[in-house]
């Protein structure tokens, strides 16, 4: 009864992010791929409450299939958060297990055996762990806000591996509690911080000590009400009490991130209008922003150059298709989410890059930003 209750739980906090995360879907490639894993993540957990309430074959197939193909829509994100593209050797042993588990699970239906599940657990875990050590390879080759990006998301899947494993039966057949739900919540808090200033594995690290803190302040109180609750019942109520809280935790984080600020427009309210150096120091996000001008620019046709300088701030979202596209050649050779204007002749950009899922509060503040520093230019 409680690993359903703790199921539910995640099953709403991942539809929560996955809204969360639909704004900046449209223009960052980091959000699309995080929504498309909500969304699997999603069916997994639905097709879990509705497998004991309606077993048959073509519920089980289909909940088997999306448990295969997680680990590939897992690692088309992490080349989103990594800006490379894995090995060649992981990609095919993703793609494979996707399309292999996919094809036993209509062979075997319904009934599968302690074997087939071993191997698709130790399948995830394997892709969990080649998934890990290619972000530990790519973070030091990152801006600051991509990699405290990375970590936190690194921090997070690396503890949804021991989680994740008890959800199989054959594997640990005397876990008091299922993991994978608990594993989902701790994947939803990791990534809904990536969107703010707080996005740091420490910030990950106290978002899970809140929750289970609150699943200790249960089982206290149950402690008292039944005074011989044993151990199994107590990491139970532990287990549900976390989920809980963390599901609040995510409603609350959402509810703020439409209005939050990332502090930048009052950085720049205290600084001196006319001093260029000034602004750029005001806010960590402009302080390591890279100008670009010369012969960053040179590789570029002019006439797309100059396209991209009748915008003042520059994103991947641009009407015009052709303007469009050399935008987001830019910004990807830059590692930018946003390109600002500093001059048109010369041509001079400034590169900055907010985290791939920067929302429609900081493209304001941008904006805002992008008037003041054009006139300190």
């Amino acid at each position: 009864m409680i690993d359903t209750i703790i199921l539910g739980i995640a099953l709403i906090a991942l539809l929560i992010a996955r809204q969360g995360v639909a704004v900046a879907a449209a223009r960052s490639a980091v959000a699309a791929r995080l929504r498309a894993l909500y969304t699997l993540t999603a069916m997994l957990a639905g097709l879990r409450l509705l497998t004991p309430v309606v077993p048959a074959t073509p519920v089980v197939v289909a909940l088997m299939t999306v448990a295969a193909w997680l680990p590939f829509a897992a690692l088309r994100l992490v080349e989103e958060l990594c800006r490379r593209h894995a090995r060649r050797s992981v990609k095919l042993l993703a793609l494979g297990g996707g399309l292999g588990f996919s094809v036993l699970a209509v062979t075997l239906g319904v009934v599968w055996s302690a074997a087939a599940l071993l191997a698709l657990a130790g399948f995830q875990a394997m892709m969990l762990v080649l998934m890990i050590a290619q972000m530990a390879r790519a973070r030091r080759d990152l801006r600051l806000a991509e990699r405290r990006t990375l970590d936190s998301f690194l921090l997070a899947l690396a503890l949804t591996i021991p989680l994740a494993l008890t959800d199989f039966t054959a594997l640990l057949p005397d876990a008091p509690v299922r993991g994978g739900a608990i594993a989902a919540l701790v994947m939803v808090l990791g990534s809904s911080r990536l969107a703010d200033d707080r996005g740091t594995p420490l910030g990950l690290v106290a978002d899970l000590a809140v929750a289970i803190g609150a699943g200790g302040v249960l089982v206290a109180i149950g402690r008292v009400v039944l005074p011989d609750v044993d151990l199994p019942t107590g990491l139970r109520l532990t287990a549900a009490g976390g989920a809980l809280a963390a599901l609040l935790l995510l409603i609350e984080r959402t509810r703020d991130l439409a209005g939050q600020e990332s502090g930048l427009t009052a950085a720049l309210a205290r600084v001196d209008a006319d001093d260029m150096g000034a602004i750029l120091s005001a806010h960590p996000l402009l302080d390591h922003a890279r100008i670009i001008e010369g012969d960053a620019l040179a590789a570029y046709p002019p006439a797309s150059v100059a396209r991209l300088l009748d915008h003042r701030v520059v994103r991947g979202d641009l009407a015009d298709a052709e303007t469009r596209d050399a935008a987001c050649d830019l910004l990807l050779a830059t590692q930018a989410t946003h390109l600002i204007r500093l001059s048109r002749d010369p041509p001079r950009l400034l590169a900055v890059a907010a985290g791939g899922l920067a929302g429609r509060s900081l493209d304001d503040e941008i904006a805002l930003a992008a008037r003041l520093i054009e006139r300190a230019a």
